[in-house]
């Protein structure tokens, strides 16, 4: 009987013991929680008019990663905006842009660059705004036949863009060129080309903008010299409006116009495609 009292007591003991230390079960591991969050889209760039929905990865303390859901933000609602809740964001100037996503306590971020989209095919015209001409160029008299002041003329482009460069071809009525050149920091696409036609060269200049989707502004200077003769005439034209018929450019091997002549070479300029 002893015994069984001694027993029960050391029994009694121990569960008390084994109490005091929270019992037998092992302690609950404390929940992941998020030490990084990483943004992932198809590119760093982002056309205007364009939108993409961005997603975003969380890295857990425990090594796993996880889709997450956070509320999303940018710093120049002015380049991109993004819709807070779905992280769909939507180009709507040039510049830099930082898009970023907060969950639970962290931020994650992306810089990414808003520009114009000019790959397509365009079409329009544009406006005389000054003709100068000086020495023999002058006999041909450029400034008061093709290019007087305030006529409209036809131009086209046919133009593919590989991120901030672009390339193609473009046309002064029927006769054309290639052309390329890069988008700059503010949307504008520098273009230069020459056009070699039987007797005259036109150097031309281009400075285009697009900061509504489907629409270039701008305008461009030409060069042109005329085989024989001294001098040259200039002209400072506007884009009248240019829009894009096509989100496909032509193939670029349209083959330049061939005319016969300077006259035929004149001509060509102020004909449609």
């Amino acid at each position: 009987m002893r015994k069984s009292h001694i027993a029960s007591a050391a029994f009694s003991v121990i569960a008390i013991l084994a109490s005091a230390c929270g019992g037998g079960d092992s302690p609950s591991a404390p929940a992941a929680t998020p030490q990084s969050v990483t943004i992932t889209s198809s590119s760093d760039r982002l056309f205007i008019g364009a939108s993409e929905t961005f997603s975003a990865t969380a890295t857990m303390s425990d090594g796993s990663t996880r889709s997450v859901t956070g509320t999303w933000g940018t710093d120049a609602p002015g380049v991109a905006t993004v819709e807070t809740a779905t992280g769909r964001v939507t180009g709507v100037g040039s510049g830099m842009v930082t898009v970023f996503v907060d969950y639970q306590g962290r931020r994650g971020t992306k810089l990414i660059r808003g520009l114009p989209n000019y790959q397509g095919t365009w079409s329009g015209s544009y406006s005389v705004r000054s003709c100068s001409q000086s020495a023999q160029a002058a006999l041909v008299d450029l400034c008061g036949a093709t290019f007087s002041v305030n006529r409209v003329l036809p131009t086209n482009l046919n133009v593919t863009q590989d991120g901030d460069r672009v390339q193609g071809r473009f046309f002064l009525g029927t006769l054309g060129a290639d052309a390329s050149g890069p988008v700059q920091g503010d949307g504008r696409l520098l273009l230069t080309g020459v056009v070699n036609g039987d007797g005259l060269t036109i150097d031309t200049s281009w400075a285009l903008d697009s900061q509504s989707a489907g629409r270039i502004t701008g305008g461009f200077t030409l060069l042109v010299r005329f085989a024989g003769l001294n001098g040259d005439a200039r002209v400072v034209a506007d884009i009248r409006d240019l829009n894009r018929t096509s989100n496909l450019a032509p193939s670029l091997m349209d083959a330049l116009q061939a005319p016969g002549s300077r006259e035929d070479a004149l001509r060509a300029i102020v004909r449609r495609r």
